[in-house]
């Protein structure tokens, strides 16, 4: 009967083996031992769970799950417990007299290895979501957010050290090191109220492996959402570049220390000089950039004052960088941003040889080049600093082949072009968010809305405008792969304290309770219109001052507060970082057709 039926209800939903073992874990072989009736699963077994999940998991992602209740005789179907239920009934009817299963797969868990044991640790010491941010200097909703699994502070290692510090201490505190020890499985003296092993409770908290993507990406998001425009400099422009190095005319410099004047004394020039362009490119490590904070301080400065003085910078970097380094490159980079003169590639022909390479270049003022031995810059590092004109014309010609090689790595945009962002090339998407989105609003909505905040033609022409380009990249997309959005649900009162914002870039209007209403039905209408398109409530939002959207190619982070600027990120590992914690928040938060129904229908 198993056999027979299995094979029925896979014809049904038109799904593969190779597609019901992807969804199950499994290798396609298992799938054909059952089509075969080599095997036949127990009924209360994991592997039977494992294909009741599988089967109800394909329906409801394919938008199939009718098709699935055709085949699959249900009484209740009001909720994606009761199908599971009657799928496992149906299946195995007549296979075994053993009871069955009580319960289904077991559901995702809604909290990460971190949220959960931050929260087990607040419960044993009996600390508030209110309390510990109070001892963090973070508002209460930065620790829910830790609690529920959204965020984590391991890649702000002061906030990371901050933490486990204060857990510790109050366990301390409280002689609570022998239950401490016993959530960490340790044995009662791995941990004592004198000297509790700080190293070992932030590996149990935390529990990340060193090559796990996620705390670089939330750790780019948090340095994004945090950037301002340049207002006051950390230096003067004497402090920065003194003038005695300003005056060398060395024409060549050795290490660390020797690159980071060379660099003062280039820079300070360029300030003076206020040329037209500043090509950028080096592959060695950036120690020598970011290792020393008043340098760093220096260079901030003056790089300021550079994009400030109307230079435009382009910039090259290594694709074969760790992608660490290369996070902190950009992140390095990032405050300069909003002046719109930064434009960033990444070298698309791998260079890992025995040599670093390393051009900063301003035609017609001057060069600093450097060959090195990978590893030995530090301390044997040679630079030379060339200020003749066939220098500089030879190394101009370089850099621009070098370009020719390169991809646009970073690329900053107006907020409201994110509107554009996959518009002919993006097949799949993911989109995190703090509101409903323009893409989904209906017009009359958004007319509303208009007509509430009394916007001018301009404004009306614009927005109208970007909602129909949004809307047609997200049908798009939901034609042709996936479109899935999180975003949190605001509560009643939110609503009618008029505290829930829309999502209407360079205008301030905060949802209706009627107009929030209008949004959820359409929400539901483009769900049942167009199966690949997804909505996925969130607890609250992940990132509260950013909307992002993540593709396999690109992925684009927008500033929903001043500077409102939208970020483009092209790197392929960037991409694939992303792309890898978006599928972490999709593990832990989606949610089956019917119970976000059940949910968005609360609304209406």
């Amino acid at each position: 009967m198993f056999t027979e039926r299995l094979n029925t209800l896979m014809a049904a939903l038109e799904i593969s083996s190779p597609s019901l073992a992807k969804h199950m874990g499994c290798d396609r072989s298992n799938i054909d031992r059952f089509r075969k009736g080599v095997r036949v699963p127990q009924r209360d077994g994991k592997s039977a769970l494992r294909i009741v999940e599988a089967l109800y998991t394909y329906a409801d992602d394919a938008g199939k799950t009718d098709l699935l209740l055709l085949t699959v005789p249900c009484a209740d179907a009001s909720s994606g417990e009761q199908i599971r239920e009657a799928l496992m009934r149906w299946l195995f009817e007549g296979e075994t007299d053993k009871k069955a299963a009580e319960k289904t797969a077991e559901k995702q868990q809604k909290n990460s290895v971190f949220g959960q044991r931050l929260n087990a640790v607040m419960e044993l010491t009996g600390l508030s979501n209110a309390r510990l941010g109070k001892l963090l200097h973070v508002d209460s909703s930065y620790i829910s957010r830790f609690r529920s699994g959204l965020r984590s502070p391991v890649a702000n290692h002061r906030m990371a050290d901050s933490l486990c510090s204060i857990l510790l201490e109050q366990v301390c505190d409280r002689n609570l090191t022998t239950e401490l020890a016993a959530l960490m499985k340790l044995p009662d003296s791995a941990l004592s109220p004198v000297d509790a092993d700080l190293s070992a409770f932030r590996n149990w908290l935390f529990d990340i492996a060193p090559e796990d993507p996620i705390p670089l990406v939330m750790g780019m998001l948090d340095h994004i959402g945090s950037i301002t425009e340049v207002k006051k400099l950390p230096l003067s422009f004497g402090e920065a570049a003194p003038a005695d190095v300003l005056a060398e005319n060395e024409p060549s410099y050795f290490g660390q220390a020797g690159l980071r004047r060379a660099v003062l004394r280039f820079l300070g020039g360029v300030v003076q000089r206020k040329p037209d362009n500043l090509l950028l490119y080096s592959d060695q490590n950036i120690e020598w950039m970011v290792a020393d904070p008043f340098f760093r301080a220096q260079w901030g400065t003056l790089m300021a004052l550079v994009v400030t003085g109307g230079t435009q910078i382009r910039i090259i970097h290594n694709i074969d960088r760790d992608l660490s380094e290369m996070a902190d490159a950009i992140r390095s980079w990032l405050p300069l941003y909003p002046s719109g003169m930064i434009r960033s590639y990444y070298n698309k022909v791998p260079n890992r040889g025995l040599f670093s390479g390393t051009l900063f270049l301003c035609p017609g003022f001057a060069c600093i080049s450097g060959a090195n031995v990978r590893g030995a810059e530090d301390a044997d590092g040679l630079y030379r600093y060339d200020t003749q004109p066939a220098v500089l014309a030879a190394q101009e010609t370089i850099f621009r082949a070098m370009l020719e090689n390169a991809g646009e790595l970073a690329h900053m945009e107006p907020a409201a072009g994110a509107g554009r962002f996959g518009k002919d090339t993006i097949t799949s998407l993911t989109v995190l968010g703090n509101t409903l989105s323009l893409a989904t609003m209906p017009e009359e909505t958004l007319l509303s809305a208009l007509n509430r905040a009394g916007a001018d033609d301009d404004t009306r022409v614009r927005l109208l405008s970007l909602r129909r380009e949004r809307k047609y990249v997200l049908t798009r997309i939901a034609q042709k792969g996936f479109l899935h959005e999180f975003i949190p649900l605001p509560s009643r009162e939110a609503l009618q304290n008029g505290s829930v914002p829309m999502d209407l870039p360079g205008l301030s209007v905060a949802y209706t309770p009627e107009d929030f209403a209008a949004h959820v039905k359409n929400v539901l209408a483009l769900s049942e219109a167009y199966p690949q398109y997804r909505f996925f409530p969130l607890p609250e939002p992940v990132f509260p001052a950013l909307r992002v959207l993540i593709s396999d190619g690109t992925v684009s982070v927008v500033r929903l507060s001043p500077p409102a600027l939208a970020f483009r990120l092209s790197h392929p590992e960037l991409c694939r970082a992303f792309v890898s914690y978006a599928d972490g928040v999709r593990s832990q938060y989606k949610q089956d057709r019917l119970a976000v129904k059940q949910e968005l229908e609360q609304y209406l």
